[in-house]
């Protein structure tokens, strides 16, 4: 799609017809990162944007943000009743001998794998008729695959997860550094394998598509796999969203810049999380997100992600580029709370909180229609909202500090906001994606290497609290069970030809 411009006279009118507007004038294919990035409070979010038809619409606030009045007369404020289900769903309550193959399988389910089972054949079918192949080439030894197979392949994925080696190939190697006897016995090769990673696709290339979806390699894959987790599991009333990174240094049209992150480049992911790190929605940042009437494009992604869980008391949890004034009454129409850190250059923010001048331990708040706005200074000042807490201060003890106390928001923000970290975290622990991969795979292997097998791991220690294993030993018997293997040692090992040692020069 061609950028388009705005002449210094299209500016100028819009200058003109500029009504306190929190949207932006800028390029939807422009990669801003400062403005994209959640952790600094020195970037502007009073941005002017052009929207187009295809931007959600929803009704307008019955109070507008730049008529509340601010006070330092405090009402009691409790948060909304919650009223919506939580906890697991479905047929996975009736298995009362669940096992981790059964959970993981229930999200991959079988609509899941035919999708990757029938692309992947015509992505296939597609390169072998396309003429580009040379003579001897891998390709011509293609064969179709299979839901069977597809599973197998999906095993070997997380396999090297938990198993690191330098290339792919290595895992085949007979090689005494390399040998790993599982590898020679699930009867997959090494050109097998390779091909299937070759092919391995989620949508027909050969249908029209909008020029605008920028997504439609992993979109097929990452709706039914997030609309499988929503169908298992219902969040409690406190959830987090926030964005997380997957390494990604290609060129891409989104690609971005977040110096915050660990990973620092690549593709940007949104995500809502439950406070112990299960993955409830997954949505990938392409640079053309509609926005909702009356919120900015941080308040919009907040609603997107979390409209099923909305009109049912929940508190949302969200960092200072999302939570804004707007926001919270929105949300608050809506039955829901919010809590989060706020930048200071926010608009409608009553001036005398965020101009205040506090020491340490010290705190400021004011308060409006329930919505509160606080600053307390620790080690530096920090900025909140919630429509849920006052400024009330809890006992917060260290042993440097015996009588320190803290604001009863900060507490509920950091208890809610650990699970973006959580789910990060354990996501990171057996990570299989590689360099060379193409980025709509890395996307593919991070959702399922990732987010299902936490969420898989949480809903089998929440049905079988008995149990209550590690990550590690989930995905060894979530492997165990799909390349069916008994779980035990082997005394298996590669022949000891001389080649396989190093003896120096004669």
């Amino acid at each position: 799609m061609a950028r388009k411009y705005l002449t210094q006279a299209e500016l100028l009118d819009e200058l003109e017809n500029f009504e306190d507007s929190d949207d932006s004038i800028r390029d939807p294919d422009y990669m801003d990162s400062s403005a994209d990035e959640s952790d600094s409070d020195d970037v502007s979010d009073d941005r002017i944007e052009l929207t187009d038809d295809n931007n959600v619409s929803h009704s307008t606030f019955p109070v507008e943000p730049a008529s509340l009045i601010w006070s330092h007369n405090f009402q009691a404020i409790s948060g909304v009743l919650f009223t919506g289900n939580e906890g697991i769903q479905g047929q996975l309550l009736q298995n009362n001998e669940v096992t981790p193959v059964d959970i993981f399988f229930t999200i991959i389910d079988a609509n899941v794998l035919e999708l990757m089972v029938t692309e992947t054949n015509r992505y296939a079918s597609q390169v072998l008729g396309s003429n580009i192949r040379t003579r001897g080439h891998r390709m011509t030894r293609w064969k179709n695959t299979d839901m069977d197979e597809m599973k197998k392949f999906l095993g070997v994925i997380l396999f090297m997860g938990i198993v690191n080696f330098p290339k792919i190939e290595c895992y085949w190697k007979l090689d005494n550094l390399y040998y790993h006897p599982i590898m020679h016995k699930i009867k997959m090769s090494y050109n097998r394998f390779s091909l299937l990673l070759r092919c391995w696709h989620f949508v027909d290339n050969s249908l029209p598509r909008d020029g605008n979806d920028r997504l439609y390699k992993v979109s097929p894959l990452v709706d039914a796999v997030v609309a499988n987790i929503q169908k298992v599991y219902t969040p409690g009333k406190t959830v987090a969203i926030d964005e997380s990174m997957i390494l990604f240094r290609g060129r891409l049209q989104f690609r971005q810049y977040n110096p915050g992150k660990t990973n620092k480049y690549g593709i940007k992911i949104y995500k809502l999380c439950t406070p112990n790190g299960f993955v409830w929605n997954f949505k990938i940042y392409c640079g053309n997100d509609p926005t909702i009437e009356t919120l900015d494009k941080p308040g919009s992604v907040v609603v997107t992600l979390g409209e099923k869980l909305l009109n049912e008391g929940r508190l949302f949890i969200t960092d200072n580029w999302y939570t804004s004034i707007p926001l919270a009454i929105y949300l608050k129409n809506r039955n829901t709370d919010l809590c989060g850190t706020l930048r200071k250059n926010k608009k409608f923010l009553p001036k005398d909180v965020v101009n205040a001048k506090l020491k340490r331990g010290e705190s400021f708040a004011m308060q409006a229609n329930n919505i509160t706005v606080l600053k307390w200074c620790d080690k530096r000042d920090v900025l909140m909202l919630s429509t849920c807490q006052g400024n009330g201060m809890t006992q917060a003890a260290t042993r440097r500090d015996p009588e320190k106390t803290k604001p009863n928001i900060i507490l509920e923000y950091n208890k809610g906001k650990q699970g973006i970290d959580i789910s990060d975290q354990m996501s990171s622990y057996y990570s299989c994606l590689r360099k060379s991969l193409i980025w709509y795979k890395k996307v593919a292997i991070e959702l399922i290497a990732g987010s299902v097998i936490v969420n898989s791991w949480l809903i089998f220690n929440e049905l079988c609290p008995g149990k209550n294993i590690r990550q590690l030993e989930f995905v060894e018997q979530l492997l165990h069970q799909i390349f069916q293997f008994e779980n035990k040692t082997t005394d298996s090992q590669p022949g000891t030809s001389n080649n396989h040692f190093f003896t120096g020069n004669s």
